[in-house]
């Protein structure tokens, strides 16, 4: 690995633990009574950690992907190891299901991340385009 390699993923790994602890500093915050705007604004900000966190640890595991030269099965799978250092930060403030369903949805959005980090021109088509009928008398 190369020098500029390593930095590039020790700093994918510093942004996977600070996103880490913003979402559990914001998830510990006591509930108050907030209003609309203060609502927004605290669901834009979890939002914004988790997207931070979805995208570097796609970009941790990529050159893993590559060099192990994963299949795109093993993309969807390898994902479910981001629940592991999120159930050790968010279920030690007290288990909800607004944090479990966080930590799906990491897993989720992140293995269609690095999906797209390993096979960028996968999904091109719709996903709801079908192939070309074969017919007797092509065009």
């Amino acid at each position: 690995m190369s020098r500029s390699e390593l930095s590039r993923m020790l700093g994918s790994i510093a942004a996977v633990f600070t996103s880490y602890a913003a979402a559990f500093w914001l998830l510990t915050l006591p509930h108050r009574q907030f209003n609309f705007l203060s609502r927004i604004g605290y669901v834009s900000a979890l939002y914004c950690v988790m997207g931070v966190g979805i995208f570097f640890w796609a970009n941790v595991l990529a050159p893993i992907g590559k060099k192990r030269r994963w299949s795109q099965r093993n993309c969807q799978y390898a994902p479910l190891i981001t629940i592991i250092p999120g159930c050790v930060l968010f279920l030690a403030g007290g288990f909800t299901w607004a944090v479990a369903n966080l930590l799906m949805y990491q897993a989720l959005f992140t293995r269609f991340c690095l999906a797209k980090l390993l096979y960028p021109n996968t999904h091109n088509d719709s996903p709801f385009e079908t192939d070309s009928l074969i017919t007797l008398f092509p065009r």
